[in-house]
């Protein structure tokens, strides 16, 4: 059975179920999703998804929202297509660009071997997740990590591990899927943090900005979901609360699914005044 493809729609109204919320709103690789479906409706095949960037404006709550897409550019080898999710009071929630582009003759520049996944990935430990130590939508999903536990008060920012859908799952590994899946992982800072030392919880942590490309296209391969899709991400700067993190997502096979760059917000804000 289906678990995701079935909660996305090409309609112009988009039911954000239940059962998959985030914080305030729904989680944010269900929106993403969502945004590529909508997007993809009606494009020749010949023009595959390239990338997708999206501006989170505000929680994206189960209910009736307006999934608008308008053409931006609309050439022979290249379409933009801008997708917006709209509230019943007109809100504006994410605002998304998508890419799409034709297959194009392959340099040495253009066309680069595939780097491994990994010099050896670890098969893991599937650990059960879900509420209420974890969002309500990871409860529906599968992880292993390998690398990285939330607020172990790690040195190191990373994380790694294997993620997916439930065994079960007769998902096809769609373009859709792989990008709900590339915002599945938990945000990498936290696992910096040491949650014996932390009086009144974890700090708030908000996605502001999320650009998303996709450098080999998903096939099919047999029992994806025994495994899941491999997983790796990095902060890789930032200053004054505000993180970018960098993510990517290999199929079992090692194929570089997704990369994922992430601007994060962590903690609340001061009343220092910058320099300068």
């Amino acid at each position: 059975m289906s678990l995701l493809t079935r909660l996305w729609t090409t309609s112009g109204r988009w039911e954000v179920p239940e059962g998959w919320r985030q914080g305030r709103g729904a989680w944010g690789g269900l929106v993403v999703g969502q945004i590529v479906t909508a997007a993809t409706h009606g494009v020749p095949e010949l023009l595959q998804p390239r990338s997708v960037w999206v501006s989170m404006l505000a929680p994206v709550r189960a209910g009736v929202v307006r999934c608008e897409v308008k053409d931006l550019r609309a050439g022979k080898s290249t379409l933009i297509r801008e997708v917006n999710l709209v509230d019943a009071d007109d809100s504006l929630l994410t605002r998304a660009v998508v890419g799409f582009g034709a297959h194009r003759d392959p340099t040495a520049v253009s066309d680069p071997p595939a780097a491994p996944a990994d010099p050896a990935p670890t098969p893991g430990t599937v650990i059960p997740i879900g509420p209420p130590v974890a969002p309500e939508f990871t409860g529906n999903l599968r992880f292993a990590p390998v690398v990285g536990i939330p607020y172990s008060g790690a040195s190191e920012l990373a994380t790694s591990g294997w993620v997916g859908l439930p065994k079960e799952a007769e998902e096809p590994l769609s373009t859709a899927v792989v990008a709900a899946l590339s915002d599945a992982w938990w945000t990498t800072s936290i696992v910096g943090l040491d949650g014996a030392t932390m009086a009144g919880g974890p700090p708030p942590v908000a996605t502001l900005d999320f650009a998303l490309s996709f450098p080999e296209p998903p096939v099919d391969e047999p029992d994806v979901w025994e495994t899941g899709l491999w997983h790796t991400g990095r902060v890789i700067g930032g200053n004054d609360g505000y993180l970018t993190e960098i993510r990517t997502l290999h199929s079992p096979g090692g194929r570089l699914l997704a990369v994922n760059t992430q601007l994060q917000a962590i903690g609340g804000t001061g009343s220092r005044t910058p320099a300068g």
